[in-house]
């Protein structure tokens, strides 16, 4: 396989890690306990081995293709289930993970605390920011684009006593102004919302995932750890519609659709 997806995931339901009642959005984005345990054992299965971004952008900067049997494994906002059902479970198996936090999600009802947070890192995962308070950059100014940026970045700092260098924007949304502070702020590596594959070789700043949702079907996530790219064409699709719409629409006439859309 010439090419490697980067899987994002957001959360882990269960009795324990419910998906809250009056979120579509959030439901839509949560895989159930059963179904992750099965993708991860998929993963095992196929011979690849899931690794954080961490490993992926170590890899490529230092000039080494990324190996074929490596799947790119990353969870959006810092929900409390990356905690109480990811981390046993990439544990066992011997992955690791790019986890990254929302900042004022810590310590809130359903999110990571602070200690749970510390012992990712100390647990082998990989720490990235998810901005401070989940707001879209694009629709902020520069000044308060740079907070979002900054201020999640040494929270999260300060709480794994360890380097946060990697970013994704909160719902996707970026411009070249976010990758000119990124880069700026020194950040390493940018997980975005774009659906695709990523080349196994050559330096970037900015990768494509693959969104596991909990409609996606078991042959649909086989097909995406095999780099099937035929397979996906629908959802290749889908993906590029949604840019249109976002264009053609603006933000706020995109959401109000895509929340009708959710709740169907």
């Amino acid at each position: 396989m010439n090419r490697f997806p980067v899987l994002m995931y957001h959360r882990v339901a269960s009795d324990r890690c419910p998906v809250p009642n009056d979120d579509a959005e959030e439901s839509r984005y949560a895989v159930t306990l059963g179904d992750f345990t099965w993708q991860l054992d998929r993963i095992s299965r196929h011979g690849h081995t899931g690794v954080s971004m961490a490993r992926i952008v170590e890899c490529l900067d230092s000039g080494r293709d990324v190996p074929a049997h490596w799947i790119g494994i990353t969870f959006d906002d810092g929900n409390e289930s990356d905690y109480v059902h990811a981390l046993p479970l990439l544990s066992e198996r011997g992955f690791t993970a790019t986890f990254y936090v929302c900042g004022n999600r810590v310590d809130e009802p359903g999110g990571l605390t602070r200690t749970m947070v510390r012992e990712l890192v100390f647990a082998g995962q990989h720490v990235g920011a998810h901005g401070m308070t989940h707001r879209f950059l694009t629709a902020l100014d520069a000044s308060a684009e740079e907070d979002e940026i900054v201020q999640s970045r040494e929270l999260l700092k300060e709480l794994t006593d360890a380097p946060v260098d990697h970013f994704a924007p909160p719902g996707g949304r970026y411009s070249e102004r976010t990758v000119g502070m990124l880069r700026r702020h020194s950040f390493r590596a940018v997980g975005t919302s774009e659906f695709g594959f990523n080349a196994c070789g050559g330096r970037r700043f900015l990768f494509k995932r693959i969104a596991v949702t909990g409609s996606m079907s078991r042959s649909r996530f086989d097909a995406t750890i095999q780099g099937k790219t035929l397979s996906l064409l629908p959802l290749y699709a889908r993906a590029k519609a949604l840019v249109w719409m976002r264009r053609i629409l603006g933000e706020n006439g995109y959401r109000r659709l895509r929340s009708l859309a959710v709740k169907r």
